[in-house]
């Protein structure tokens, strides 16, 4: 399902961005409440509507499973000035099918397995973009614990689950993953998407009400090594996530999370200089793969993402906020701030904004080629970002339209706080063939600035589309 490793953790910058935009949530809020009327079951990661289908049962109901497909077509290129010139010039044309096939395994009535398999080249596309074959993209058991131990309260849910944790700071909204594409109204996920799964523990309560206003709210924490693989090398640290969800009556939703990581102790500095060779990072560094893709990297690189943060003693505070009345419409508003102790740096020690950045021999140089750096500095940096998405049905449960604007602006300490906004406007349209087939176009605008942390360059624009099927 994810994979890849880097940053964060936060200064105290103002920012008049995020404060207004925060004014302006909180009105938007204060005049929806007394319109508040329904109420919907806790936050789900596709709580749009999404056509019934129903798993494929064998053995009495133990043993589920799911077929997932999709092909895309994109026309897309990156704009003047990209750090790789092959990407502003390269062709329209078809990618490769993704795949997915998920099962689930009902040990006991209070035990359940699960494992997703997939041919996936957003996360293992590294071989030349010819590794075709399946990988375990997400899997992990959950035990009950109220079953396990006995233990009746009405209404609630106590789960814990040891395996692949899969981790972000949104809610309310899809995410695109592969061939498991139907719950995400757009094609693309978000610049500041920070998502991934790690291999760790995760305990998570819910309780639901009847009645009142607070419909159900959900707690729910973990702790991860930062790897999707196996990493046991001295000094790795491990990512720590806790997130509260609220739900009210009338589909207004409220969440908060907040990640740490630890894995700055790996560093060994030398004239005030670390390389990031054999270092563990945060998996959700710069977010997961997504179905936007150049022709200078491989599929699995997650370069159209903000890449700003190092990911050692990455941190990350997010709150979300959603109103979702029906599963025909949704407005959701993001507001976040991510940092970290380090910021990455050029062959002789100069901050640079991001990863990727032009250079002469290594050295910065906006005159020279591109180089991606290996190595940091101490130095906070961080990005502060917001984003808004809506999603309505033009026909119940056939046509939608969608769009998402986001923005992200790096206050990293040791670069220069001018040209330092990545931004990307989204607009799409879903159609529903059948229960179990969905097609999507999407129109998407990235810009980068110079000093923003974005990987692409000056930004990339174009159109793709998607079909997918579920079994």
């Amino acid at each position: 399902m994810l994979e890849n490793n880097q940053l964060q953790q936060a200064t105290s910058r103002p920012n008049s961005k995020i404060a207004g935009l925060s004014v302006l949530a909180s009105a938007i809020l204060a005049a929806m409440a007394p319109s508040l009327v329904g109420a919907q079951e806790l936050s789900e990661s596709k709580p749009m509507y999404v056509p019934p289908s129903e798993p494929n049962e064998f053995l009495d109901g133990r043993v589920q499973v799911n077929f997932l497909a999709m092909q895309n077509y994109q026309a897309i290129q990156a704009k003047d000035g990209a750090f790789r010139p092959e990407d502003e010039t390269q062709s329209d044309g078809f990618g490769r099918l993704r795949v997915n096939l998920m099962f689930k395994f009902k040990i006991t009535d209070n035990i359940t397995a699960d494992i997703d398999i997939a041919e996936e080249p957003n996360d293992f596309g590294n071989n030349g973009d010819r590794d075709f074959s399946f990988h375990q993209d997400f899997a992990g058991i959950e035990f009950d614990m109220f079953g396990l131990t006995g233990y009746e309260k009405e209404n609630s849910s106590l789960i814990l689950r040891v395996g692949n944790i899969g981790a972000s700071p949104f809610q309310f909204k899809g995410f695109q993953d592969g061939a498991d594409n139907q719950g995400n109204a757009l094609i693309g996920n978000g610049i500041n998407d920070y998502a991934t799964a790690e291999n760790g523990i995760q305990l998570s309560y819910t309780e639901t009400f009847d009645s009142g206003i607070l419909r159900s709210y959900n707690v729910a924490g973990h702790m991860t090594t930062s790897s999707f693989g196996e990493a046991f090398q001295e000094d790795r640290g491990y990512n720590y996530r806790l997130q509260g969800t609220l739900e009210f009556k009338g589909g207004f939703k409220a969440g908060l999370n907040v990640f740490q990581a630890n894995q700055g102790d790996q560093l060994v500095f030398t004239d005030g200089v670390a390389s990031l060779d054999g270092v563990t990072t945060t998996n959700y560094r710069f977010g997961d793969g997504e179905n936007y893709n150049f022709s200078a990297s491989a599929s699995s690189e997650r370069d159209t993402h903000v890449g700003a943060l190092p990911g050692l003693n990455q941190s990350i505070m997010q709150l979300n906020l959603a109103y979702q009345p029906s599963d025909q419409t949704s407005v959701i508003v993001m507001l976040g701030k991510a940092s970290d102790d380090y910021t990455f740096a050029d062959s002789d020690g100069n901050a640079v904004a991001g990863i990727t950045y032009f250079g002469t021999d290594g050295v910065l140089d906006p005159a020279g080629t591109t180089f991606d750096s290996n190595q940091v500095i101490e130095g906070d940096s961080s990005v502060q970002y917001w984003a808004l998405e809506a999603q309505q049905y033009i026909l119940p449960e056939k046509l939608y339209v969608a769009a998402r604007y986001a923005e992200s602006e790096n206050t990293s300490d040791l670069i220069e706080q001018t040209d330092n906004d990545v931004t990307r406007l989204q607009v799409s349209a879903g159609y529903w063939i059948n229960d179990r087939t969905l097609w999507k176009v999407e129109y998407v605008n990235q810009e980068e600035g110079a000093n923003s942390g974005g990987q692409i360059g000056t930004g990339f624009d174009g159109i793709t589309s998607e079909i997918s099927v579920k079994f």
